[in-house]
């Protein structure tokens, strides 16, 4: 009798609580008919969805074609990003040959997924090992590389990846000095607002500050594009022998510099040479 009691009691919490669990899956009826109706609108052929919250979004899989995607949703019906798994087969032939030519060519291909967002660049995804070792490698679909990420377990899958708002003064900053470029990611965090992004092939991020004004601007750069000076600079510093890993093109409204990482077994050091090949 006792055992029916406390049984009875531990039903009527689980009730109480929505009988919540680690996936935030949703109680029958919780998603919006906005959410649904927009959903089956854009996608009138999906099937087997099943649907759950994730943080502020209303997340489906499913289904489409055979294929497996998940879509992103808010409760007004807002849609904000598709995931769409697909074969190495079926990636554009510049990201195919960007990466069979790119430094993790030797690397296992795990899986390849296609991000569609609302407003934003289509990226593709490719999640390769070898060892222990996991990386994520994010392309453009013309084969630019613009982003490489060291998985880690745990993660919500590419809900960071879905563009903030940006504000007024943001959003008319970009339109006047980068009218054509295609936005990657926009990121609020801290006051500041982030924009990453293609202007043409060249990938660049830009900092604004809390009320949108611009602060930062870098811009990456092959080693064959830093300019002689700067060269001249590195073989003339005690750091001769490193080797150039990384170079940017940093843009403040204060002043402008290339800043080089460069490295010499697990020795690492960052410098700041300016045009006419001071390091700063």
């Amino acid at each position: 009798m006792m055992k029916n009691v406390f049984l009875l009691a531990a039903l009527s919490l689980c009730l109480f609580q929505s009988c919540d669990n680690d996936d935030n899956e949703p109680v029958p009826g919780y998603v919006s008919v906005e959410a649904k109706t927009a959903f089956e609108q854009k996608f009138p052929s999906a099937k087997d969805a099943e649907w759950k919250t994730r943080h502020d979004y209303l997340v489906v899989e499913f289904k489409q074609d055979k294929v497996e995607k998940e879509a992103w949703f808010d409760n007004s019906g807002a849609w904000y990003m598709t995931e769409t798994d697909i074969p190495f087969a079926k990636l554009p032939d510049g990201v195919k040959t960007a990466f069979q030519q790119g430094k993790y060519s030797t690397w296992k291909v795990e899986d390849v997924d296609m991000i569609e967002r609302w407003e934003a660049e289509t990226v593709y995804v490719l999640e390769v090992e070898q060892g222990d070792s996991e990386v994520d490698l994010y392309y453009s679909p013309d084969g630019i590389l613009v982003k490489t990420v060291l998985d880690t377990e745990g993660s919500d899958g590419y809900e960071d990846f879905i563009p903030s708002q940006p504000s007024s003064a943001v959003e008319a900053y970009l339109k006047e000095n980068y009218p054509a470029a295609r936005i990657l990611d926009i990121d609020q965090e801290k006051g500041m607002t982030e924009v990453e992004l293609l202007d043409g092939t060249v990938y660049r991020e830009l900092l604004f500050d809390n009320a949108g004004a611009w602060t930062q601007t870098k811009t990456e750069l092959h080693v064959a594009e830093l300019p002689d000076a700067v060269m001249t600079a590195i073989k003339s510093s005690p750091y001769a022998a490193y080797t150039i890993d990384e170079a940017d093109f940093i843009q403040t409204p204060a002043g402008e510099w290339y800043l080089v990482e460069l490295e010499s077994g697990k020795q690492e050091v960052e410098l700041r040479i300016d045009e006419t090949g001071k390091i700063l």
